[in-house]
């Protein structure tokens, strides 16, 4: 009887531990991380209980999703990240808002960014989000990033760029080809957007995994899908064990991540068997030629532990390069042709480049692409207006200090680029025009701080791809030069919007003219 008569007091205890527990962390914690930035100077706007400020961001961003800009208006701050510009004009540069139960800070001074972005190694680093599956290189941490990192490295070296040339070249000639096709059948108004994602889903099929298009359109629309499901999940609050249930959207996820890695599993063997048939145990110099020749040694047992990639790894990289070397190229090809269909002079003065360096019918090359100093010019201020990913997020998983900041663990970090971009402190009254002529003396000398431009961030964990992302719109971009004109169409609504990166809400419409 004794024993019954403990078993509710023992439930009872238990559950009123428990209550506490969640009670601190849903209410008291926040409070109590809250005073302690109020006690440094670190105002923001108030935590409202399990989900924090997310509500104001969705609800803030969808308004303005509602009211298009003028044609010509590159001041897209207010309308892309509507809430960090109204809490920022707020509570000053360096504020703190929450994310469900997580503090996130926004930190636009730039010494600040500078000591995250290269000198925090190790305190602070990538906010692991589980909504993608296994992590490729751009979420992984600390020594694994490194190890990989190390292995990918070759794939993007000089020598190695110049040879995917060819490639670039190829697919963008068939793409000029079909807009020729359409041009002289009456119809010369085409979305830049749909049609770059689908050059550029052709070219990282071709010079990283050695397929094409047609072979990997299928893994494109699943990770399509998926990326969609990933800008939900971070988006929403993270409830914790919630994504282990199977919700309608939970058990959506698991499919497509089965179905990506089927998929993708197909283009490793298949790579296997040419190597097979050809026996000769090169699997060359691609990316997935790279990891695979790490996979081989692993187990053949010629790498030291720490040092090799498990296919599991390998199909997250796969995954993971699948959609950022298609993704950022293609939206920056995007708004580069919408600036320049908005600004003939500039896009007369890039053609003028274009064919004294290469001609009217030679192909670029990875010499004379070098030399188009204006192209490069206008894609670089393409990318200060218009970069990619609007913000950068780091999470700090040790107490750490930032300038005269203490930063508790469990802090989340964020740097918002566009603002960094459109800050009139650091470009000048110009800030928010196209303007290529001020990148004439380079990155470093364009704005009045060194670091002010970060379209691929910066430090340690600057973008792997770069340099190819820019080698490939270069010669994209001097192609279509070549051979077209062209001007914004007037079904075109001028809407940058944040859908994980910077699109066009409702595409990029433009008129296409042959030379």
């Amino acid at each position: 009887m004794e024993f019954c008569f403990w078993i509710p007091a023992v439930v009872s205890a238990g559950l009123a531990v428990f209550l506490l527990e969640v009670v601190k962390l849903i209410w008291l914690k926040p409070l109590q991380t809250r005073k302690y930035f109020e006690a440094q100077g670190i105002q923001g706007p108030p935590y409202k209980l399990l989900y924090g400020n997310a509500p104001d961001i969705v609800r803030m961003a969808s308004t303005e999703s509602s009211k298009p800009l003028p044609l010509t208006e590159h001041n897209i701050v207010p309308r892309v990240l509507p809430a960090y510009y109204h809490w920022m004009k707020t509570y000053g540069e360096n504020f703190v808002f929450w994310f469900g139960t997580k503090p996130r800070l926004c930190v636009t001074q730039l010494e600040l960014v500078k000591e995250i972005l290269f000198n925090k190694f190790g305190h602070c680093d990538k906010i692991q989000i589980k909504a993608l599956g296994n992590p490729g290189l751009g979420r992984l941490t600390g020594e694994k990033w490194a190890q990989h990192r190390s292995i990918l490295n070759p794939a993007f070296r000089l020598e190695l760029l110049k040879g995917m040339v060819p490639s670039i070249v190829e697919s963008c000639t068939n793409m000029l080809r079909e807009w020729s096709k359409s041009i002289s059948s009456g119809s010369n108004e085409i979305d830049v957007f749909k049609e770059f994602c689908i050059l550029t889903s052709d070219i990282i099929s071709r010079t990283a995994f050695g397929s094409s298009y047609a072979e990997g359109k299928h893994i494109f629309h699943l990770q399509a899908q998926q990326v969609l499901l990933f800008f939900e999940a971070i988006r929403s609050v993270p409830i914790p064990g919630f994504g282990s249930l199977p919700t309608r959207k939970n058990r959506q996820r698991w499919l497509l991540e089965k179905e990506i890695r089927r998929c993708i599993m197909q283009v490793i063997e298949s790579k296997e068997r040419t190597v097979g048939i050809e026996n000769s145990g090169d699997y060359g110099n691609d990316l997935l030629g790279l990891m695979m020749t790490s996979n081989k040694k692993q187990r053949e047992g010629k790498l030291q532990k720490n040092t090799n990639m498990t296919i599991d790894e390998i199909i997250a990289e796969c995954q993971n390069f699948y959609i950022a070397g298609q993704e950022t190229t293609a939206i920056l090809l995007t708004w580069t042709m919408v600036l320049l269909g908005m600004h003939p002079t500039w896009q007369e003065r890039a053609r003028k480049e274009v064919l004294e360096v290469c001609g009217k019918n030679d192909f670029p090359n990875a010499d004379t692409v070098n030399c188009l100093k204006t192209v490069g010019m206008i894609l670089n201020e393409s990318l200060r207006l218009y970069p990619p990913a609007v913000t950068l997020t780091r999470q700090a998983y040790k107490q750490m200090k930032l300038g005269r900041f203490s930063i508790p663990a469990g802090t989340q970090l964020e740097i918002p680029i566009l603002q960094i971009h459109h800050d009139p402190a650091l470009w000048g009254n110009s800030v928010n025009e196209f303007d290529p002529e001020r990148f004439g003396q380079g990155i470093s000398k364009a704005a009045k701080h060194p670091i002010a431009f970060m379209p691929f961030a910066l430090g340690p964990r600057i973008c792997i791809g770069q340099n190819f992302a820019l080698l490939e719109a270069k010669i994209i971009l001097a192609m279509i030069l070549q051979h077209f004109s062209f001007v914004i169409s007037p079904h075109y609504i001028h809407a940058p919007m944040q859908s994980l990166l910077l699109k066009p809400q409702h595409g990029a419409q433009i008129i296409l003219h042959k030379n």
